[in-house]
């Protein structure tokens, strides 16, 4: 497995080198579906508000599923490499960072390409949206860069090491983890 997201529904989702997606119970574990139509390994899984699912894998691209069936909506391309890292949004728009270096941004409504931010010294393995709505994306090459979601606009950088995650605690602060087993604490 490479990659979990649990939907708003208690549903957990999980990634595989094996191309596919699997849906799980949240309450009992019970395997309940595998989505299939990757043609490479799943490394990255978001689960929007309206309960789509996004799944990025090293063929390049992010499928769109159906939190309610299962049913694939669209595909979105636009990466040259594997699509490390996805986040949604708190107005629903899809992040994806790959090890082409750089985050797409993506439309919820139509899977439009909306922009691509730039800028990152290694692959982009870690996205995380702010409780006030700016993107935290982290690299390999060390580097936190913090986006406006308004304009994809940069508004700094934190240097922290090789990167692995990211996540925002309830109280708005920010976890980095990183290859050498540390996890940061940012304020």
């Amino acid at each position: 497995m490479r990659a979990l997201a649990v939907g708003l529904d208690g549903k957990v989702y999980s990634g595989s080198c094996d191309a596919t997606v699997r849906v799980w119970s949240g309450d009992d574990g019970t395997h309940l579906q595998t989505l299939v139509g990757h043609t490479g390994g799943v490394y990255a899984l978001a689960v929007g508000k309206d309960g789509a699912i996004y799944s990025g894998s090293d063929d390049f691209t992010i499928r769109v599923w159906s939190g309610e069936d299962g049913t694939h909506l669209r595909t979105l391309v636009g990466h040259t490499s594997t699509v490390r890292s996805l986040a949604v949004g708190l107005d629903g728009k899809v992040y994806s960072g790959s090890r082409d270096s750089t985050v797409r941004v993506w439309s919820p409504d139509d899977g439009a390409h909306l922009q691509t931010l730039e800028g990152h010294a290694g692959d982009v393995c870690a996205l995380a949206v702010s409780p006030d709505g700016n993107v935290f994306s982290g690299s390999f090459g060390g580097d936190i860069m913090v986006s406006s979601s308004n304009n994809g606009a940069h508004l700094h950088t934190l240097n922290a090491g090789i990167l692995t995650s990211l996540a925002f605690g309830q109280n708005g602060v920010l976890y980095s983890g990183h290859y050498d087993r540390v996890v940061f604490v940012w304020r």
